[in-house]
């Protein structure tokens, strides 16, 4: 495997992880314009990929998702309690 190729394979799974994209798609658009793209775009259009990177978005966003709806969950009570202080 060329050092290219790991190296947009990295990217496309850090990108993945972010939580900021939604699908192996939207990396794939990102990916494009990186040097190299060109030599790795088999490994990004082969199913195996992308339902990996569909999978790492899921989980990232979802994990994201939780810690932000605590997080709002936890100001709107601090709001409350502040209204009736």
């Amino acid at each position: 495997m060329s050092k290219i190729l790991k190296s947009i394979q990295n990217r496309a799974r850090e990108l993945a992880r972010s939580g900021q994209f939604v699908g192996w798609r939207a990396i794939a658009f990102e990916l494009r314009f990186a040097p190299g793209y060109s030599e790795a775009s088999d490994w990004v259009l082969s199913l195996a990929t992308q339902e990996e990177l569909d999978r790492l978005c899921a989980e990232a966003r979802q994990s994201d998702s939780g810690g932000a709806s605590s997080k709002q969950t936890s100001r709107r009570g601090k709001v409350a309690q502040a209204r009736h202080a």
